[in-house]
């Protein structure tokens, strides 16, 4: 340190110690110092209350504050839970969507498929009440024809009843002469009758004309385009050329059939000829040309 700060320093110091009481006597007449003393300390102490205040009302904003980011940082965690749970949502919502769509295709394909279906049972139902009403025409006509036959047959039974009597009583009449052929036979002494003929004699007398031949019957067993198959053949004298009459229910007119080279014993096939409004069928009956019209 140079003498010139030495020097300095010491002036410093007897000034302080010169003017330091010069000012507290000076601010002793001016001014109560004890007073302005208290009231510094008091307006420290409302300064330091209030610093203290304002210290716990900052503390107090920044715990609520603390708060308030801690309830919006849950807030954000909860908004971020739910977005989160939105976007899974979303994504099922999504696959559904897909899903229902495919469904939907799937049902408009099998909704195709069954309306298809149901158009092929719709014909085949169609089909089959069609079938059924030819069914139900067919057994009608069927009844009629048994009833017809029935009819038929109780005339014949009822012919067939009216025959056997016819023909017992001409075996009875036939017993009566042959009682009264022997009883006039012993009464003029010719002897008994001879036994009834096993064989009859060989005619002597020549027919004048060739006899008539047997009426042939039969059925129409099968029709396939112009030709017809009977069950009638060679053993009931059917010959190739030869004309049969088709007639049904008995009475009705159909067509003629003229037999082709086809004649088997029990069966023959004839062309169709004739046919008029009605068309011949499995089941119509036959009567050879000659028989029919001798009726």
């Amino acid at each position: 340190m140079t003498t010139t700060t030495k020097i300095f320093v010491i002036l410093v110091c007897l000034f302080s110690f010169v003017f330091v009481p010069l000012a507290v006597s000076f601010a002793a007449r001016t001014h109560n110092w004890r007073k302005l003393a208290d009231d510094y300390r008091s307006e420290l102490a409302i300064a330091y209350a209030n610093e203290r205040s304002v210290m716990a009302i900052a503390a107090s904003e920044i715990e609520r504050h603390k708060a308030l980011r801690d309830k919006e940082r849950e807030r954000c965690e909860t908004l971020d839970r739910q977005v989160k749970d939105l976007q899974t949502q979303n994504a099922e919502l999504v696959r559904e969507r897909d899903d229902l769509a495919r469904s939907r295709d799937d049902w408009t394909i099998s909704t195709r498929l069954l309306t298809a279906e149901m158009a092929v049972k719709t014909q085949h139902n169609e089909e089959l009440l069609d079938a059924k009403e030819k069914a139900l025409e067919r057994e009608r006509e069927l009844r009629i024809r048994n009833i017809q036959l029935n009819d038929r047959v109780k005339e014949l039974d009822a012919k067939l009843v009216v025959v056997t009597q016819q023909l017992r009583q001409k075996l009875d009449e036939i017993a009566a002469y042959r009682d009264e052929n022997e009883r006039l036979r012993k009464a003029s002494g010719l002897g008994t009758a001879s036994s009834i003929l096993v064989s009859s004699p060989t005619p002597s007398a020549r027919a004048e004309g060739a006899a008539a031949p047997s009426p042939v019957y039969g059925t129409v067993t099968k029709v396939q385009g112009s030709l017809a198959t009977i069950d009638v053949g060679s053993l009931a004298g059917v010959q190739k050329g030869a004309r049969m009459v088709v007639l049904r229910n008995g009475t009705e007119y159909v067509c003629d059939l003229q037999i082709t080279d086809q004649v088997q014993p029990t069966e023959a096939v004839g062309e169709v000829l004739l046919e008029r409004d009605k068309r011949i069928q499995p089941g119509d009956k036959v009567e050879d040309a000659e028989s029919f019209n001798r009726r």
